[in-house]
């Protein structure tokens, strides 16, 4: 495996964690209204996003050039450029929400290039 793989693998991996302990974190702080309709559609959105890229960073470190770890990356990759641009509107008044956003954005191109430059 090479050294973009890795990257790509460990990127997934994390990130999707990431998304998990965010959340995780939203309802340790009662901040999750769970009672918009919304929202609940929101959070399944979110927990997808980070099953594909837990998924994608696992099959990538069992095959990376295999076409499911391809697929799963891929996959995962764009519903977190997704979530980065739509999300902001879910944070009119956490600033630093709305900055993590961007950074996990620039984030996803990132790996995604990695991604590109081991195909």
């Amino acid at each position: 495996m090479r050294g973009c793989d890795w990257a790509v693998a460990i990127g997934c991996l994390g990130a999707g964690a990431g998304l998990v302990g965010f959340w995780g974190l939203r309802f340790a702080q009662g901040k999750v209204a769970l009672g918009e309709y919304v929202m609940r559609l929101h959070l399944a959105a979110e927990y997808v996003t980070a099953a594909a890229l837990i998924a994608g960073g696992i099959a990538t470190l069992i095959k990376p050039r295999a076409r499911l770890s391809e697929v799963l990356v891929g996959l995962g990759l764009g519903l977190v450029v997704y979530a980065s641009i739509q999300s902001g509107a879910f944070y009119p008044e956490e600033r630093e929400i709305r900055i993590l956003l961007w950074f996990t954005l620039v984030f996803a191109f990132a790996v995604l290039g990695l991604r590109l430059a081991t195909l």
